[in-house]
């Protein structure tokens, strides 16, 4: 499994050196909090009612085999509604705006792909500029950031061309994009987290202490980052270290449970669970290190996480091919999603609560 897992991680990563920010075209815009995240990296939806009858779309993004990639949508997190397969190739990660419109980074095209609200037809096809994109966000004015191998590249609302890039030399890995509240940009790659400013290409903090191979980030109710390390920790088999706002020291380094950690979520409670390759979530009350609960039913390799609305858990579990749906604070299958299902690598949950057409 320890094996499996790195030659995966592999996939991405190139030759290392540190950022170095520079200005290809256009000017800068204001950032303002992000409103639509990747399925590694997104805030949690969760209300944590319980309810079964969910409201909205779930998104699941299966790399499957290099011919059969595809986006699978499931109505009310459920019933498989529709598969997307035109303009996907190896897809990593998936975001909504505000309206609902999908995108998804082909890694396998040096795409990107945008989609009609519920995936219903493909609008735009995003190439100019891009090698390699692994991670997208949107902030909420709806400009896209999406993460090369060596840039992010921004795009206006609409556009095809980048009007800005944060440009770096001999990065050894991008993983993961984040914003924080107040609109700063997070950027990973092997040993480094860089923090920008909005509209700005040059950071205004690294963080280096504790991170290695960061593979997702996450921020608490306080602002405090959160940065799951893929080789961190004492006996390199992965981390999660903590850090208050605007700071780069390491706050607090949770290694109790963890094993190659993938991906990070927050509840509405504020409890933390990591996705870790060892074939558990384990889950973290706020502000402690020790584990809470661990959930291993029906995980099997878990590479993403993502709440619905009613606050109930859903698991990628890449080896086992399917999803699994959890209860809120429970450990026991509420159902597991396999209709469509191919080694699901990145998940998104989308409440209709925006209109569903453009």
């Amino acid at each position: 499994m320890k094996i499996m897992a790195l030659s995966r991680y592999a996939l991405g990563i190139c030759a290392s050196v540190a950022f170095l920010a520079a200005c290809s075209s256009g000017g800068s815009q204001a950032t303002t909090p992000t409103v639509a995240s990747t399925a590694h990296i997104a805030p949690s939806q969760a209300r944590a009612t319980g309810s079964n009858r969910v409201s909205g779309m779930l998104y699941v993004a299966n790399l499957g085999t290099a011919s059969n990639p595809t986006v699978t949508v499931y109505s009310g997190g459920k019933t498989l509604l529709r598969t997307v397969s035109q303009g996907v190739s190896s897809p990593h990660l998936l975001a909504t705006n505000a309206s609902g419109r999908l995108f998804v980074p082909n890694y396998g095209s040096n795409t990107v792909t945008v989609y009609t609200p519920e995936g219903k037809s493909l609008i735009r096809t995003i190439s100019q500029g891009l090698i390699g994109p692994w991670a997208i966000v949107l902030d909420s004015n709806g400009y896209l950031y999406v993460m090369c191998n060596r840039s992010v590249e921004v795009y206006a609302p609409g556009g095809s061309s980048p009007i800005r890039r944060i440009r770096a030399r001999n990065l050894s890995q991008y993983r993961a994009l984040a914003f924080d509240a107040a609109g700063n940009l997070y950027a990973t790659n092997a040993n480094a987290i860089s923090v920008y400013a909005p509209g700005s290409n040059i950071p205004m903090l690294t963080i280096t202490q504790g991170i290695a191979y960061p593979d997702a980030l996450a921020f608490d109710r306080s602002g405090n980052l959160y940065v799951s390390n893929y080789l961190g920790g004492a006996g390199g088999s992965g981390s999660v270290t903590v850090y208050a706002p605007g700071t780069s020291g390491v706050l607090r380094t949770i290694t109790q449970g963890v094993w190659f950690p993938q991906a990070l979520q927050f509840d509405s409670s504020g409890n933390l669970y990591v996705a870790n390759n060892a074939s558990t979530v384990t889950v973290y009350a706020p502000g402690s290190s020790a584990v809470l609960r661990t959930i291993s039913q029906g995980v099997n390799e878990p590479d993403a996480l993502t709440f619905d609305g009613a606050g109930n858990l859903y698991v990628a579990n890449y080896q086992g091919n399917t999803v699994t749906v959890y209860a809120p604070g429970s450990d026991s299958i509420l159902r597991t999603i396999s209709q469509g299902v191919s080694n699901p690598y990145a998940l998104f949950f989308w409440s209709k609560n925006a209109p569903t057409s453009d």
